[in-house]
């Protein structure tokens, strides 16, 4: 939703239509400035409310959601771009190249699903694996191996430890790959469903010839 562009189209509305109210109350009514003033500046604001819950409705409609769906899912993508930016930090607390290109490319991954899922909230029904497990996972378990990573006097076990988080994290950055897959499959599901009618829109114009 782009808050900034309904926010600018509000207030647009709400000054011209007090501005329009303020000077037929002055000229309609005999209320005195004050009374006029204040008369006006409540139906802006009223407008500007009434316009902003319009606007919600119009989104919720197009996105083919309900205010309780709308409500569920920018609770979970709140609480997910925290786990984000928990996981980003871990990226500056790793000494070993190796590693950090494996958190990278986690916190792109996630950044990448959050970012889709922000644009076009019906897509969390098809990322809910990442929502409610793998996001978890990954972050817990880095910050776990950052932690672990930084300590002094490691033996052969903590060694052996960092060795099978960082397999993990690599299956869990398989797991993120599938969660980027399931987002988009509809993209991929229209852009195949359009190459295909290209492709035979273009062999009966050969065949024509």
């Amino acid at each position: 939703m782009n808050t900034f562009l309904q926010f600018l189209v509000r207030t647009v509305i709400s000054f011209s239509i007090g501005t329009s109210s303020f000077i037929a109350y002055l000229l309609l009514f005999d209320l005195g400035f004050p009374l006029t003033f204040l008369s006006s500046l409540g139906t802006g604001i009223l407008l500007f409310f009434v316009v902003k819950g319009l606007q919600k409705r119009w989104w919720l409609k197009k996105n083919g959601l309900s205010s309780q769906e709308f409500r569920y899912i920018n609770k979970n993508l709140k609480e997910a771009k925290e786990k984000v930016k928990r996981l980003q930090k871990q990226q500056l607390r790793v000494r070993s190249l190796g590693a950090f290109k494996q958190i990278l490319e986690l916190s792109r991954l996630s950044r990448r699903i959050y970012q889709l899922v922000k644009k076009e909230p019906k897509r969390f029904f098809s990322a809910e694996s990442f929502f409610f497990y793998h996001l978890d996972s990954v972050v817990e378990i880095t910050e776990k191996y950052t932690f672990l990573a930084a300590q002094s006097g490691k033996n052969k076990e903590a060694f052996l430890s960092l060795q099978q988080t960082r397999t993990t994290l690599d299956d869990l950055t398989g797991s993120l790959e599938k969660d980027l897959q399931n987002v988009l499959a509809d993209d991929m599901d229209t852009l195949q469903f359009e190459l295909n009618f290209a492709n035979q829109h273009l062999s009966h114009k050969k065949d024509l010839k």
